[in-house]
């Protein structure tokens, strides 16, 4: 399978804690699937940051996220990439991707910044199709960024961590907030919304929120065995 969607970048990143060896194996075949070969260079894994504590932020899972995908961020800015997808390692693909090569056609024109694949938004009807947004978003396991965006956002970023909690324009805080205020300051930055959602997040002990009550359940490994059959149950319905 050679998907043109995820052709369109030149560059995929997949965001991952060195310690999260699971992770790391199941979006390898999640990205097999959709016919994506890990290569270390067009489609790489970047070593997520987990800081020594949660500085000004809501959590350590949080600071540690910001900061892992402004890590992706700069270094794209640094080596000219023009069409960046970013993916978290508990990144999940609908069947729908399979029927996205519409979408691929507008990704490669330069009308627009970011773009979201994935993401929380209720489904729209009618063909899948890009729709502007301007609406928050939740959610960052799944997005786009055009290389004209990266200074832009790398700036605002940098400057969200330098202010106070609390600033009206981006302090330290979950990055899919840091993302909503920019976008919301900067209504000439285009973002683009897939009409139904093509990515979702698979089901796996969350480095950000930290363990859930499935964690905390006596029988070693059921929790595990739990969150696959949930997310079995999630592919063959073609949710995500």
């Amino acid at each position: 399978m050679n998907l043109p969607l995820l052709q369109s970048f030149d560059r995929i990143c997949i965001i991952n804690l060195l310690e999260r060896a699971d992770r790391r194996r199941a979006v390898t075949r999640e990205l097999q699937r959709q016919g994506v070969v890990v290569d270390g260079d067009r489609v790489r894994f970047v070593n997520g940051i987990r800081p020594d504590g949660p500085g000004d932020f809501p959590s350590s899972g949080a600071r540690g996220c910001f900061l892992s995908h402004l890590l992706v961020l700069r270094q794209a800015r640094a080596d000219g990439v023009k069409r960046l997808l970013v993916l978290e390692d508990d990144v999940m693909f609908a069947a729908a991707l399979a029927g996205a090569d519409s979408l691929h056609v507008a990704l490669a024109r330069d009308d627009w910044h970011l773009a979201y694949p994935g993401h929380a938004q209720p489904p729209l009807p009618g063909p899948l199709r890009w729709e502007p947004s301007t609406a928050a978003l939740v959610c960052a396991h799944c997005y786009a960024v055009h290389g004209e965006a990266l200074d832009t956002l790398v700036a605002h970023l940098e400057a969200c961590l330098a202010r106070p909690g609390g600033h009206p324009l981006g302090s330290p805080m979950h990055y899919d907030g840091a993302l909503t205020v920019l976008r919301a300051a900067r209504p000439d930055l285009v973002t683009l919304l897939a009409s139904r959602s093509l990515a979702g997040q698979r089901s796996s002990r969350s480095d950000i929120i930290g363990p859930s009550w499935l964690d905390r359940l006596p029988w070693a490994g059921l929790a595990g065995w739990l969150r696959a059959a949930k997310n079995l149950l999630r592919r063959l319905s073609g949710a995500v």
